[in-house]
């Protein structure tokens, strides 16, 4: 399977018969998180109140399940900033636990915090045969993180970039509409000049807050060609042997592989070959799709391989970047226009 919106790209080299699943950073920041590249150290104002009885929520659950809910707080200002604080503490200590198990690679302890209604629950990918790629106990990175709200809806997480794609089989409203929504924006403070931010759902299930989805806010300009940068071309095919723009991905969501669900039907592609003879030494080589945000990068042996993009409907730019040393430089930018093609 894959999928554009998720972030999840088919990658292949021609001497690997094995498809190997890439997550794209920019796409959702839990696709590092999934791929054990990201860590977090919660940047909350408000100390952390854990063992601590005067925190708990005591009458907010007006259901009776045990689930959090701290929407009627008492009318004491100071306690309702009480409860609001305990909450921030409750999700990054969520946040914190999801991103160390998945930098450790291990889907069992993710699986503990996320929702059974997470569509991008490493361990259950595992279960249907994909390979989860750990992140080799990598080093905790700094991360600035934001209660958003609350008190959120089910719209507000169809706000969220791939939320229709991936909630297209389940009715959110039947089955979370009556549970309390909070959501936390996650920054990656990564010293560049570019962050990466994300947005983190959580819901209630059995009594603990649960990570129910990841995702960006839908920032897709009106026109995509106003953004575009002039083109780059490989004429000399150092890097890029061929783009594909008439690439028709097979995708199905029916056992029997077709569209059943109509879920692929306005989405582009494009494949990207990479020379089988480089011009140029490069450590990596990085393939994405500006507006679609369909990325992923090749480092050993990227010479021969070939990886399928998404592709926005209304416009686009593949844009290639090869980096050595440390420093990227652009070597082709090709720009898709439907109209034309």
């Amino acid at each position: 399977m894959s999928d554009p919106k998720s972030g999840i790209s088919d990658v292949r080299h021609d001497d690997d018969e094995s498809l190997l699943t890439t997550l794209g950073r920019r796409r959702f920041l839990s696709g590092g998180a999934v791929a054990g590249s990201i860590a977090v150290a919660g940047c909350l104002d408000g100390e952390p109140t854990d063992e601590d009885p005067d925190s708990e929520d005591a009458d907010g659950d007006e259901s009776g399940d045990g689930d959090a809910d701290i929407e009627d707080g008492d009318a004491d200002g100071g306690d309702e900033d009480d409860e609001y604080e305990t909450l921030e503490d409750e999700l990054v200590a969520v946040i914190d636990a999801y991103v160390e198990a998945a930098s450790e690679g291990d889907t069992d302890a993710v699986d503990d915090v996320v929702h059974s209604l997470n569509p991008l629950n490493p361990a259950e990918w595992e279960e249907d045969g994909w390979e989860f790629q750990g992140g080799d106990d990598d080093e905790v990175g700094d991360y600035e993180t934001e209660l958003l709200t609350e008190d959120g809806t089910i719209d507000d997480i169809f706000e969220l970039e791939a939320a229709e794609f991936w909630f297209a089989e389940v009715n959110l409203e039947d089955e979370i509409g009556g549970e309390q929504i909070a959501m936390v924006e996650i920054e990656e403070a990564d010293g560049t000049e570019t962050q990466d931010t994300a947005v983190w759902v959580f819901v209630p299930e059995d009594g603990e807050w649960r990570v129910l989805f990841q995702g960006v806010r839908d920032e897709t300009p009106e026109d995509p060609e106003s953004v575009f940068e002039p083109e780059i071309i490989d004429e000399d095919d150092a890097v890029v042997e061929e783009i594909d723009w008439e690439f028709d991905q097979e995708m199905g969501d029916g056992d029997d592989g077709e569209d059943d669900l109509g879920l692929f039907e306005d989405l582009e592609w494009a494949q990207v070959t990479l020379t089988d003879v480089p011009g140029i030494d490069a450590d990596a080589v990085r393939i994405e799709s500006t507006i679609e945000d369909s990325s992923f990068e090749f480092t050993e042996g990227w010479s021969g391989a070939w990886a399928n993009v998404g592709l926005h409907a209304e416009g686009d730019q593949i844009v290639v970047t090869v980096v050595e040393n440390g420093d990227e430089t652009v070597v082709h930018r090709e720009h898709f226009r439907p109209d034309s093609e």
